[in-house]
């Protein structure tokens, strides 16, 4: 269930608790004069609002709600980003925000937009200052990138006929077209032919269902998922793709995170419900527990509100229509491997820590990002009521920190700074294999934690040189995003109208 069209008793509490806060004349936050344009006061306004009721941290960030008055602030995008939760100097919530475009916001959240079908890592020779190049994670099925033959461990050493720099580098990504100069690295250097790869982007859907595969030695069966992104639409392909290992018999499952930074917690809870003990689902047990602010769990103690997300047979997102039974869908597993790196966040972690208590899951990789928070994406039309005039901001929307998510028994080990490992490997595009193949660096490190042996005479995975540094990109939806749709109703009719915007 979504957040209903509604502000009251709720906001009203917060409002007066605050004293009205966005109506107070305080100093700018910038050095610009003058009073901020009708639009900008609205969305000010806006952003009290929804943090002064719904942010987690609402009473940790109370005091700093006066910089976004509606009389003074002219940046409130600035200014959101400025006062989100920190501790001891430590900025704990690097995810809430405040757009003034909702619609792109959300569209790339589901893997829709305008792209070349990529993702990259920025690489750089330790030893040789201001010398980049850019490498290829993975393309997706059926994008420009690969129509136009390019593949894992391509190596790029120019955008448009110039060096690679830190200030050109998001030209492979925010541009309509672009020429890219493809090449090797060997060792400690770039070597081979450059050839030139020209993409124009596309606006499509980037299907986080990567890879799928299924390995069979010792007497077992383990299935293996590259799954990059917690989208709505994938919701309703997972199925069948555990369909497909339950036909095959699968004992094990090796699940593919290490580029995945979240998504939809409705969308976890439907992979977590094919991926847990058929018998825990069935009885509908706890998959995780969720910490509100106290105005929000209030509210839901008097309606007597079951904020728990439990494991499932059938899902349904009454918003979106969509509704996905994953009854036969279970492959009955008895261990999960799950391939993580520092990208890893979110729903991801969400989806490791609420599975944990149910079962034996061993990671593989390095440390997970540690994102333990959940969000809403609300727009002014789901927050206020239509006694108030939002027309002005209709096109705005917050991304704000709802909640902290735990195991069924009040855990979480992703807090404060990521799922630690069990077996360290680092991802190595530049291996010179395909993600799926069996030879790849952290998959092979998996296998064999799963108790596959590799002959002497196999082939033997090829790592980079010890001066090459790699950074993942980010581009698109922010790594960190984990989104709830089910949250129970607010029983919130109440407008509160500031009096400076009515």
């Amino acid at each position: 269930m979504s957040p209903m069209n509604m502000i009251g008793r709720a906001v009203l509490v917060a409002a007066l608790a605050l004293g009205l806060l966005g109506c107070e004349k305080t100093k700018t936050d910038n050095n610009k004069t003058g009073a901020p344009s009708p639009v900008i006061a609205k969305a000010d306004q806006y952003a009290i609002d929804v943090l002064g009721t719904y942010y987690l941290w609402n009473d940790e960030i109370k005091k700093d709600l006066v910089r976004l008055s509606p009389d003074t602030c002219r940046m409130p995008m600035e200014v959101v980003k400025s006062i989100r939760y920190h501790e001891g100097g430590k900025e704990v919530d690097k995810w809430t925000m405040l757009t003034d475009d909702l619609l792109s916001f959300k569209r790339s959240i589901q893997g829709q937009g305008l792209t070349y079908g990529y993702d990259l890592q920025l690489g750089k020779f330790s030893d040789r200052a201001g010398e980049y190049f850019l490498v290829v994670s993975y393309v997706c099925k059926d994008g420009p990138a690969m129509n136009a033959g390019l593949k894992r461990g391509d190596v790029i050493i120019t955008l448009d006929g110039k060096p690679i720099t830190k200030d050109n580098v998001y030209n492979a990504f925010n541009t309509y077209s672009v020429a890219l100069g493809v090449t090797n690295v060997e060792g400690d250097h770039i070597s081979g032919k450059v050839r030139t790869v020209r993409l124009k982007a596309v606006d499509m859907y980037e299907d986080p269902i990567l890879v799928t595969e299924t390995f069979e030695f010792g007497g077992r069966k383990v299935g293996y998922l590259v799954y990059n992104g917690f989208d709505l639409k994938s919701s309703e392909a997972l199925p069948e793709v555990f369909r497909e290992f339950k036909s095959k018999n699968i004992d094990e499952l090796i699940i593919d995170l290490r580029y995945n930074g979240g998504g939809y917690a409705f969308t976890e809870n439907i992979l977590a419900s094919m991926i847990a003990p058929q018998a825990n689902v069935l009885a509908g047990d706890v998959f995780q527990t969720e910490v509100y602010n106290s105005i929000l769990a209030d509210v839901w103690k008097q309606q007597g509100e079951d904020t728990k997300s439990r494991f499932s047979t059938r899902h349904k997102l009454s918003s979106q229509d969509i509704e996905v039974d994953v009854s036969d869908a279970n492959p009955g597993l008895s261990k999960v491997y799950a391939i993580v790196s520092g990208g890893t966040a979110s729903a991801s972690e969400g989806l490791i820590v609420g599975l944990m208590p149910y079962m034996d899951v061993t990671l593989v990789g390095t440390r997970t990002h540690g994102k333990y928070c959940a969000g809403i994406l609300l727009a002014p039309k789901d927050f206020y009521t239509s006694r108030y005039d939002y027309t002005l901001i209709r096109d705005w929307g917050m991304y704000v920190m709802i909640s902290k998510f735990a195991d069924c028994n009040g855990n979480n080990v992703s807090i404060p700074d990521g799922i630690p490992v069990d077996l360290e490997a680092k991802d190595n595009p530049l291996d010179g294999y395909q993600l799926g193949d069996e030879n790849e660096t952290m998959l092979r490190a998996a296998l064999q934690a799963a108790g596959k042996t590799y002959p002497k005479s196999a082939s033997v995975t090829r790592s980079y040189s010890k001066a090459i540094d790699l950074t993942p990109l980010d581009h698109g939806a922010p790594r960190g995003i984990l989104i709830r749709t089910d949250l129970p109703p607010l029983s919130l009719k109440i407008p509160v109208i500031p009096t400076s915007l009515q």
